[in-house]
């Protein structure tokens, strides 16, 4: 089993520039045009740029949504193995929208993935889609090789490397530089544009497809 690298699509190298591009420029803005720090609703001082609900975490939020619709629009034209990994994706997009509004921080209870009873919202179809997944395995093993030999699925690693590795080590301080929260929030921005441009990719296959 040989699994080789895609390079990027024009749209995800452009976003992935202006994702470059804007972070260099909010970074600047923020260590030199003395923008307002704020009280979070942890009890924290953050600046405006990445404190909780502010400007990053609400533009996430928008390509999340984005994400989700996507996701669920091809759940609707793919068929059995195609729709279930659609359908699970835009459920896990959920998730992380519920996580950034901050609605499973409702009480401390401990679940799966977030804490929270906001997570009663997507946790049960969630985890029934995985079962349902995790039960036809052998089709997923055998064609492993050919999903991670294309950009979607190569997209949606990277942003989970994002999301579930390079994003902690800036909010758990084991990498210590100043304004750790802006490097977080814009680690998690990059994951999202990665996950918006996973969704144009299966908007336009299943266009081509309903064409057909």
């Amino acid at each position: 089993m040989k699994l080789r690298f895609i390079p990027f699509s024009r749209l995800t190298t452009i976003l992935l520039l202006a994702w470059l591009a804007t972070t260099s420029l909010s970074y600047y803005a923020m260590t030199s045009m003395g923008l307002d720090m704020v009280m979070s609703e942890f009890g924290t001082i953050e600046n405006v740029l990445y404190a909780e609900h502010g400007l990053i975490e609400n533009f996430q939020v928008a390509l999340l949504v984005f994400a989700c619709l996507g996701f669920a629009f091809a759940a609707r034209q793919l068929q059995q193995y195609g729709q279930d990994i659609a359908l699970f994706l835009a459920l896990l997009m959920v998730a992380f929208v519920i996580r950034e509004l901050g609605f499973d921080i409702i009480s401390e209870t401990k679940l799966v993935l977030f804490a929270g009873d906001g997570r009663l919202i997507y946790v049960i179809p969630l985890v029934a889609l995985g079962i349902k997944i995790l039960l036809n395995c052998q089709f997923y093993l055998n064609h492993f090789a050919i999903f991670f030999n294309t950009r979607s699925f190569q997209y949606i690693g990277i942003s989970a490397i994002c999301y579930g590795i390079l994003s902690r080590l800036f909010e758990k301080a084991y990498l210590e530089v100043a304004h750790s929260g802006f490097w977080e929030e814009s680690v998690e921005v990059a994951a999202c544009l990665l996950l918006f441009a996973v969704c144009c990719l299966l908007f336009a296959v299943c266009c081509l497809l309903s064409n057909d």
